[in-house]
């Protein structure tokens, strides 16, 4: 998605026309091929809180929808600050959850808990629970970052051109809308000397684009 809506908007002769591993993506304009690999910037600490929550309410949602006797609801549980986690403490969490979420749903009142401070419900077509980490300030970009990426990448163009045959292109992703994605908060230069023909910066909320080389 990020990569048709990268090209949809910039690049619109282009559309893909093969999704493969080495690298991810053919596209081509009809007259010329082109290799693209896709690479997303993250801060993998933040990230994994972030899925490890979102699964519980996956799951919460699943036990949830076994039970007939609730009606049909959207919530909105908003985290308290500064939670952690343990893999090994996942179905106690699910099963608090899950009994937090149906008081909730049936009373309208939110059981005393060190996880959840507040939830909204409203009505919906089906009962689906999500997870909201509250406000938060995105994270800046860092050239240090930028290249610490394209470094990884680095080590595999090489091969990437020898599976194709092709040009090479790099389109790294920032600009999410959780708290472990980062945003461009100013224009900066980077000197790069690569293997890849282009590297390109996206930010996928925004829709901006920035051509690195």
């Amino acid at each position: 998605c990020q990569i048709g809506k990268l090209i949809g908007t910039y690049f619109n002769e282009f559309k893909i026309v093969d999704i493969t591993e080495k690298p991810d993506f053919i596209i081509s304009n009809g007259k010329q091929n082109i290799g693209l690999e896709h690479e997303l910037i993250l801060d993998n600490k933040l990230k994994a809180e972030e899925g490890f929550y979102e699964n519980i309410c996956e799951k919460v949602e699943t036990k949830l929808n076994e039970d007939s006797s609730l009606p049909n609801f959207l919530i909105n549980l908003y985290l308290k600050d500064n939670l952690t986690f343990k893999i090994k403490e996942k179905n106690n969490l699910i099963e608090k959850f899950t009994e937090l979420v149906k008081e909730f749903v049936l009373t309208g009142k939110l059981i005393p808990n060190d996880y959840v401070k507040n939830a909204y419900k409203m009505k919906h077509s089906q009962k689906n629970v999500n997870v909201n980490f509250g406000a938060y300030m995105q994270q800046q970009i860092t050239k240090d970052l930028i290249l610490e990426y394209i470094a990884k990448k680095e080590k595999k163009s090489s091969s990437y051109r020898q599976n194709t045959g092709l040009s090479q292109w790099l389109v790294l992703v920032i600009g999410g809308n959780g708290k472990s994605s980062f945003e461009v908060n100013s224009l900066f230069n980077i000197d790069l000397i690569s293997d890849f023909d282009k590297i390109f910066l996206y930010e996928d909320f925004d829709n901006n684009h920035y051509e690195l080389k």
